[in-house]
């Protein structure tokens, strides 16, 4: 009798062992992904995803799989999961992935894990979630016939016909309806929910000190008041909310090459810590705040605020993968900033200051460009990923980046010698050493780069660094003294 028990425990143990794919096996939804990509590739299929989804979840999915798969190899896989599942391989389990999906997805996932022995999909007409993917697996193992690892509400009527269930995901546990349909508590795979911090990093704060740049007329103009200041910090939150709006579409778009790329891996959208559903509201809500903070201020502001925004999605679609018109598209950015600062201060923007600041922009987009490039000289990649640059083009970067920074060194110091400049300052001379502090600063700039220290954004370089500190207080002595 014993051996016969042993053994039946044995076939007990040995129950084949079921795993959902998106949200549980990955930290992400392939359909969200497989969206994203194919409105990125076709903006105006948009329209076409609307009319699917009326036609129902099963004719969405399979339309979009006959367009657009995710590359599977650049999924981010909950790795605690796949090695469970792969140790319980091992012991002789049959392990399963059962999965709402569409089956172009699941054998890509299932080819490149080289982990499971049967791959249960949705298909071109049927949608395997829910009460179908229990009624498939009970058909095919029985009641109590397997185990399951689900992450999400969605999966509780697999969960109350299997043995054990396992959690993973955001959920700590099994639903209590679940226990109490005598199914066990298994193991959990977890990870904690997106933090102040997490979603911090999402939205770029840091990338905030950007828009300090909507307060630069007022300041050369000398026309600042309470009011006037009060009305530049609402401009200058409306500008950071349309940002970080961007920014998160940004990395929605670019998911797959993200998490080719050695830093940007790390993202939270694109390392799974914030899922792409949430991202999604956050990519529409913060550029919509910023909107009607904009509306609080005038019809200008919100003219400004809709082209940045219009500009910046171009950019994340299209532009950013064109050579050359990527960079100006930034410079662009960066200088409708201080024209938005011009017109909600009332403050004259000049030809001079409007020129200044796209070849100055224009040379530290090339920087990044260039520094992006420079990181990939010794990796496998020979082209930078979302990008068409090559590392061959480092020479020809180079010199376009420099060669606009010295231009706007020339646009300034043709300011100083000019005649406008007698109208505000009292001893404009005073200002001559201006120009070679700004031409020692951008090609100090430049020299960091070349040697591969430039690590970041260079604008977030120049708040971080100690001689950018310190050639920005001579500039400003130099101002003073041309007031006195």
């Amino acid at each position: 009798m014993r051996p016969a028990a042993l053994a039946g425990h044995d076939q007990l143990e040995l129950l084949p062992l079921v795993a959902d794919l998106d949200g549980t096996l990955i930290a992400t939804d392939t359909l969200f992904e497989a969206a994203l990509s194919l409105i990125r590739q076709k903006p105006w299929s948009i329209l076409l995803l609307a009319v699917w989804l009326i036609r129902g979840k099963t004719v969405l999915k399979s339309a979009i799989a006959k367009r657009f798969t995710p590359n599977a190899e650049s999924l981010p896989y909950r790795r605690d999961l796949v090695e469970y599942l792969r140790n319980e391989g091992n012991k002789g389990r049959r392990i399963v992935l059962a999965t709402a999906a569409h089956q172009t997805t699941a054998y890509q996932v299932a080819a490149c894990l080289d982990l499971f022995d049967v791959v249960l999909a949705s298909t071109d007409s049927v949608n395997l979630k829910g009460k179908l993917k229990r009624d498939q697996l009970v058909t095919l193992y029985g009641l109590r016939g397997f185990d399951y690892v689900g992450d999400s509400r969605a999966d509780i009527p697999v969960w109350a016909a299997c043995r054990i269930g396992h959690v993973a995901g955001r959920m700590r546990r099994l639903p209590g309806s679940v226990l109490a349909t005598g199914t066990q508590q298994g193991e959990v795979f977890t990870r904690p929910r997106p933090g102040v911090k997490t979603l911090l990093r999402e939205i770029r704060v840091s990338q905030w000190v950007k828009n300090l740049l909507v307060f630069v007329p007022a300041l050369l103009n000398h026309h600042v008041d309470g009011e006037i200041l009060k009305a530049l910090a609402t401009a200058f939150f409306a500008f950071s909310f349309v940002a970080s709006g961007t920014y998160i579409t940004n990395d929605l778009f670019d998911l797959e090459a993200d998490r080719r790329h050695p830093r940007k891996c790390r993202r939270p959208l694109a390392s799974g810590q914030i899922s792409v559903a949430l991202g999604i509201p956050m990519a529409v809500c913060l550029p919509l705040a910023g909107i009607l903070l904009g509306v609080t201020i005038g019809a200008p502001l919100v003219t400004c605020l809709l082209a940045y925004l219009v500009l910046t999605l171009l950019y994340s679609s299209y532009i950013k993968g064109k050579p050359i018109i990527d960079v100006v598209a930034l410079a662009i950015l960066y200088t409708l900033r201080v024209y938005a600062g011009g017109l909600v201060s009332q403050a004259y923007v000049s030809p001079w200051l409007l020129q200044f600041s796209i070849f100055l922009f224009l040379s530290l987009a090339f920087v990044k460009r260039y520094s992006e490039l420079r990181r990939l000289r010794h990796q496998r990649p020979l082209e930078a990923p979302g990008r068409n640059y090559r590392v061959q083009d480092l020479g020809i970067i180079s010199q376009a980046g420099l060669g606009s920074g010295l231009l706007a060194g020339l646009v300034l110091a043709l300011y100083v010698n000019g005649q406008e400049i007698q109208r505000l300052y009292p001893h404009p001379e005073m200002l001559w050493g201006v120009c070679p502090l700004f031409i020692y600063w951008i090609i100090r700039v430049w020299l960091i780069a070349h040697r591969g220290n430039m690590n970041e954004d260079p604008i977030l370089f120049a708040f971080r660094d100690r001689v950018s500190y310190i050639v920005g207080f001579l500039i400003v002595i130099a101002v003073l003294l041309g007031l006195r």
